[in-house]
Order: C-alpha cells, then structure tokens, then sequence
C-alpha cells in the first residue's frame, strides 16, 4: 500500500512524540495567526479546494484512525482504517473526512485537531517498548505498531512527518494574509 519510502527504521516513541508535537505546536501557531475568515477560506490551501480549517479537519482526522489502529490493535480486531482501505484510496478517504467537516465551526474543527493530538500522543507516549514494537498483522506493509502508525501519519518524506507535509502550504497562506 505505502511506497518504499518507509522502509527506513521507525523511530523510538519518543521520537515520535517529539516529531508529532513539534508539527503540531507549528501548526497551530500558524492557524492561530488566521483570522476567523481567513482559517474558513476554500481554495487558499495547496492549489486546491481547500481551506486552512480544512487542513486541520484532515490532520485530525488521521490522528483519529491511528487512534483506531491502536485501539483495535490492543483489541485483536482489524482496525477499522484497514477496512476504509479495502474500498478507499487514501485520497478517497481524505476528501471523505474533509466533506464531513465541512460545515462544522472553526471552533469545533480546532478543538478537534488538538484534542486527537493530545489523546494520540499520550496514547503513544504510554505505550511499553514491546507494544511499540509488536507486529502489526493487518497491513502487508508495515511490520510492527509503530511502523504502522508512522505511516499513518507519514508523507512523502517519511514516517510521522504528514503535518509538515502541510506547513509549507500553511506559511505561505499566513504569510499571504499578513500582507
């Protein structure tokens, strides 16, 4: 499913939690910087469709499903992400999430974004070593838990890195606004 990109080692938990915390203070940094108008804006993320409340829709829904792989990982059952992918390309499942936040407020969309944030990276960080390392048996790609949640929320340039991924978007609409 995931190009050969994440082959790389997977980084200890708390590398990981650094990595995802240090995205997302940026990111909400940033968000914060944008008025009520601004965040709610289509079209200004990406070239495309997107708002920047989009955007963070889309994060947070991803910190969901890998909150979902733990919790049906811990639960011996098929996380549901794995099934979404049975019938969805992740840009099938990307356009899902951001139709469903579509007209939810800034406010509930934010709240969201940190909240998933907070319970995912506390989830991660009380995870034991072995948890952490245990094999992953529902996706061909990824060998352990923490493998597959790195990919989860991984990008073109790797594992845990899908926030960034949007920073440089993200700056330019900020920095565009300040103008």
């Amino acid at each position: 499913m995931l190009p050969g990109r994440y082959d790389a080692r997977v980084i200890t938990r708390d590398d990981a939690v650094r990595l995802l915390e240090g995205q997302h203070a940026e990111l909400a940094a940033l968000l914060g910087e944008l008025d009520d108008d601004a965040f709610v804006r289509r079209g200004t993320m990406g070239g495309a469709e997107w708002s920047a409340k989009d955007v963070a829709a889309h994060l947070g829904s991803w910190e969901e499903f890998s909150l979902g792989a733990i919790d049906g990982f811990r639960r011996g059952e098929r996380p549901s992400i794995e099934k979404l992918y049975e019938s969805r390309t992740g840009d099938q499942l990307n356009d899902q999430e951001v139709e469903r936040f579509l007209h939810a407020s800034a406010t509930d969309v934010m709240a969201r974004f940190d909240d998933l944030h907070r319970r995912l990276t506390s989830e991660i960080a009380a995870m034991s070593d072995g948890e952490w390392a245990a094999e992953y048996a529902f996706d061909p790609d990824d060998d352990t838990l923490g493998e597959r949640i790195g990919s989860l929320l991984g990008s073109d340039d790797g594992r845990f890195t899908h926030a960034s991924a949007h920073l440089p978007d993200l700056r330019a609409y900020v920095d565009a606004t300040r103008r």
